[in-house]
């Protein structure tokens, strides 16, 4: 069997694998890949980019439906499923070029396509490759949908965010089960497009890791829209009916749909790495690593949703370069979670950095927010709904910072930025921003925590002087 030797090795072939891969060959060190179906990961194939351009279909057919709100005639959106399901995959397709193999090749990456499993500490054998021993390996295969051990419901079927984006039919009544991220955009997408839809959430409420008070906003703004939630209800059995499928929860809540989508999460993708034989430790399936990502053998890094960690391309990016500056520089670097956002894309949108409210306020923190109801441009764009809040210590550096609000994910990147960089919110009020920009209520909510200064002994001394010297 022939052996094919490396001195960098990523297994899988998603933004944590292709980083390491391309960025070792970039650093002069040789270097491979090896991917079991196609190169882009989760992201590409059943995650971001296509989940996302049938969000933005989506929310085109909810403007149509609500033009009246700006002065036009409203119009209700026709349109064929599988027309919007097409477009979905052309812009793709598009997409699908930055991660085409020959891209790889012509960076001096070795792409080898099979399954891979260990046979050794340095050492995985590949159907139709053979054996590539590497001086240092990355493990980073991913996440797969996790699916409750429902009784009968492999029986009856049902979708999740793989099988999803293969569908060209629109069910008329989706059962949703799950009330994180990927349910509710899912949730949001098939009732705009013309679905009646029921979330099923076996906790108390949605987004379990946002603050409360944004998870009623957006369970409140999605129950504007027709979408129904049934919360605290586990669900224990499915069966199929003579119209299609029903649910049973514990507490006797029965609904019935035409299809069941399961959004209950998500499981490293390590069942058939055989991990042990390299001496690799796990715990419930997840790679274990430290704080420079190496695993328990020092050869071998993971990164990514295999880690079990935050689940984001931008994590997994971000976990990929630091094991390329720990596996090919002296010394060795921590990963930092703290200044890494993230962003739920129901509209509007919920994006988040550091901590949550509560955990800021325990620590002596102070919540400022400012509501998009009374900013000008959120007025006129007729995008009024949510707020900026954000929670400081006593000088004023950022702990924790949250935006409910369209593009919520980009109003939140100055906030990011001064919170890494040790920022205060007075120097983010101090700064100039455009006007009428929706950028001007993360300024408000700065401009807040300033006036709160000047409620102290500080702001008082301030106005005697003032009144002294006029």
């Amino acid at each position: 069997m022939k052996t094919h030797e490396y001195d960098l090795l990523a297994i899988g072939g998603g933004t944590a694998g292709l980083v390491s891969a391309a960025g070792g060959a970039y650093l002069g060190v040789r270097s491979a890949i090896v991917e079991k179906t196609a190169l882009g990961g989760d992201c590409l194939w059943t995650g971001c980019v296509p989940s996302k351009a049938l969000i933005a279909s989506a929310r085109l057919a909810h403007a149509m439906r609500h033009a009246d709100e700006l002065g036009l005639q409203s119009a209700a959106p026709r349109h064929a499923f599988a027309d919007v399901m097409e477009r979905m995959r052309r812009a793709r397709g598009v997409v699908e070029l930055h991660d085409d193999p020959e891209r790889f090749r012509n960076m001096g990456v070795d792409v080898h396509f099979g399954s891979a499993r260990f046979v050794g500490p340095d050492t995985v054998e590949v159907e139709g490759v053979g054996r590539i021993r590497s001086k240092r390996i990355v493990i980073a295969t991913g996440a797969l949908p996790a699916v409750p051990p429902i009784e009968g419901l492999s029986d009856v079927g049902y979708l999740t965010h793989h099988t999803a984006f293969e569908q060209d039919s629109l069910p008329s009544r989706m059962i949703l089960l799950g009330g994180g991220p990927i349910g509710l955009e899912f949730a949001q997408v098939y009732s705009r497009l013309g679905a009646q839809v029921q979330v099923v959430e076996m906790l108390p409420r949605i987004l379990p890791k946002e603050d409360e008070d944004v998870a009623s906003a957006v369970q409140a703004i999605l129950e504007d829209e027709g979408i129904t939630f049934h919360l605290a209800a586990k669900v224990v059995r499915a069966e199929s009916t003579d119209t299609g499928k029903a649910i049973l929860a514990e507490d006797g809540l029965r609904l019935e749909g035409d299809e069941i989508f399961v959004a209950t999460g998500r499981r490293p993708a390590t069942e058939s790495l055989d991990l042990e034989r390299a001496g690799v430790a796990t715990d419930r399936g997840a790679v274990l690593v430290d704080a420079t990502l190496r695993t328990s053998n020092r050869r071998i890094w993971a990164a990514g949703d295999v880690t079990g960690g935050l689940q984001f391309t931008h994590v997994a990016e971000y976990m990929a370069k630091t094991i390329l500056r720990n596996a090919l520089l002296p010394g060795s670097q921590k990963v930092d979670y703290l200044n890494v956002p993230w962003v739920t894309y129901t509209d509007p949108e919920v994006a988040r950095v550091g901590m949550s409210q509560a955990e800021a306020e325990a620590r002596g923190g102070r919540t400022y927010s400012y509501g998009f109801d009374d900013l000008d441009r959120a007025i006129v764009d007729g995008q009024t709904r949510g707020f900026v809040k954000i929670t400081t210590d006593r000088k004023g550096k950022i702990l924790n910072a949250t935006v409910l609000g369209a593009h919520a994910g980009e109003l939140l990147l100055p906030l990011v930025m001064a919170k890494k960089h040790g920022l205060s919110l007075a120097a983010v009020s101090g700064t100039v921003f455009p006007y009428p920009t929706m950028m001007e209520g993360v300024k408000r909510t700065a401009d807040a925590y300033q006036r709160a200064r000047l409620e102290g002994t500080g702001g008082r001394l301030l106005r005697k002087v003032i009144s002294w010297l006029k």
